[in-house]
């Protein structure tokens, strides 16, 4: 972990053939065994749990806005990224964790302006996920809000002024 972790929370995935990952806006895991091709978000199924099911330690930390990395792992592949809670997240879906790039909150939903969406999980990563024998893991990682803020802060260099 690093020194802006707080604690986090792994849950274990597998592909499927109709996996194909090029929503533009949410990224999913999902308990369900079978989707469809119309399931453009989903990138894992017979995930180990739920939003119902997040440890109350994360979801405290996720109701309260506190901010998250999410760290996607599929075989020696690793894609990060970060979102945010938000007291208007339920957190009670049993079968479906949805991550979002919009404030959009509902049952499934597990972290609003997240800096990344389905679409952006590499394309490598994801044809492994096209096999039903791949084994992925989502990690969700909740952050120091105050070290969260600062390593995510614009560089501003000042040029010196010769008078």
């Amino acid at each position: 972990m690093k020194a802006e972790d707080i604690f986090s929370e792994t849950i274990r995935f597998r592909g499927h053939n109709n996996v194909l990952s090029t929503h533009r806006n949410t990224v999913e895991i999902t308990t369900d065994h079978y989707i469809s091709r119309r399931a453009d978000c989903i990138l894992g199924v017979d995930a180990g749990k739920g939003c119902n099911n997040l440890s109350a330690e994360l979801k405290g930390h996720i109701k309260s806005g506190g901010a998250l990395r999410l760290e996607v792992v599929v075989e020696d592949q690793s894609y990060s990224f970060r979102g945010i809670g938000s007291p208007d997240l339920e957190l009670s879906d049993p079968r479906e964790i949805v991550f979002r790039r919009s404030n959009f909150a509902s049952e499934r939903t597990a972290a609003i302006c997240c800096s990344a969406a389905a679409v952006d999980i590499p394309r490598r990563m994801v044809q492994m996920l096209q096999k039903p024998e791949t084994v992925g893991s989502l990690t969700i990682i909740a952050l120091n809000q105050f070290q969260s803020m600062i390593s995510e802060s614009p560089q501003i260099e000042f040029a010196e002024t010769i008078g």
